[in-house]
């Protein structure tokens, strides 16, 4: 056993390093993703790059819960929990939209009250960079300008890539709006902008009722969490108790019984999550 245990902790340490490499190199081309659409791979390594504390976490706990019990089901199903549960018991991916649309509201009003101003449309989209912008749409407004400003990109092909990485249907509809204003050069661009962030205004106001609804859900999973990790942690010091699952049926069993729990409390996640918009502005990728 010690030497599976040694075996386990190398791989460990081996998807670590693999982990941290990628996410190194996606430090070292920030620059070259303001000017060019973020590919498939380069959006999973940024996913990765946002959870690899917890993803190191979660190998740690799996090989020293296989170290501890043997039970190759065990390690998987306790490591899979540690990276999933936390997402599951707070709403954080809710909030974080909120926050988006949000600051997409503010930065819209900014941005209708540079055009009353008699400023053109990239003359706005450039100075709304310079002023407070909400930290929720920092990045994507700041590549934004200096693809205007530096790379002299075309208005259309910089408002699909700002969309693009918004990735929100609210951030397409902004981003539409704005597609007309650059073609058709004409008045009442500030009017309609207003109007939209009256309508984000709204969604974000619905949106906060909806998620004090749903955070009833959440609480009913974290108690359902709760007690099955007080039971598993009772259990498993009962030697006795436990010795069936140490047996390869026993293993089966218990991988059916982690499987039910696991669809149990997606279904009540997703009881407690909104279900994400479709985008409609074509993905810049596919063009290039």
């Amino acid at each position: 056993m010690s030497i599976l245990s040694l075996l386990g902790g190398l791989s460990a340490a081996m998807i670590l390093g693999g982990l941290l490499t990628i996410t190194s190199a996606l430090r070292t081309r920030a620059g070259e993703q303001l000017v060019r659409p973020p590919s498939r791979w380069t959006r999973i390594g940024k996913v990765l790059l946002a959870e690899y504390r917890l993803l190191a976490m979660a190998l740690a706990v799996s090989v020293a819960v296989y170290a501890f019990t043997s039970w190759p089901v065990a390690a998987v199903a306790v490591g899979v929990a540690v990276f999933t549960l936390p997402k599951v018991m707070t709403g954080r991916t809710a909030a974080e939209r909120i926050r988006k649309l949000e600051a997409l509201e503010l930065w819209t009003r900014r941005l209708a009250d540079l055009l009353v101003a008699g400023r053109a449309l990239e003359q706005a989209l450039e100075r709304s960079a310079a002023r407070n912008v909400p930290p929720a749409i920092a990045a994507p407004v700041s590549a934004l300008a200096r693809r205007l400003r530096v790379t002299r990109m075309p208005t259309e092909d910089a408002l699909r890539l700002f969309a693009d990485e918004l990735d929100d249907p609210i951030g397409d509809r902004i981003a539409a709006a704005l597609i007309l204003v650059a073609r058709r050069r004409g008045k009442g661009a500030s009017a309609v902008l207003q109007q939209l962030a009256e309508l984000v205004a709204k969604d974000v106001s619905d949106r906060r009722e909806v998620e004090a609804a749903r955070a009833e859900h959440r609480t009913t999973v974290r108690w359902i969490i709760a007690i099955l990790v007080l039971f598993s942690a009772l259990a498993i010091f009962q030697q006795s108790y436990v010795a069936p699952f140490g047996t390869p049926l026993g293993q089966v069993v218990l991988a059916v019984v982690a499987l039910f729990y696991a669809t149990t409390l997606l279904w009540l996640h997703r009881l407690g999550s909104a279900v994400p918009g479709h985008r409609f502005l074509n993905d810049p990728g596919a063009k290039r």
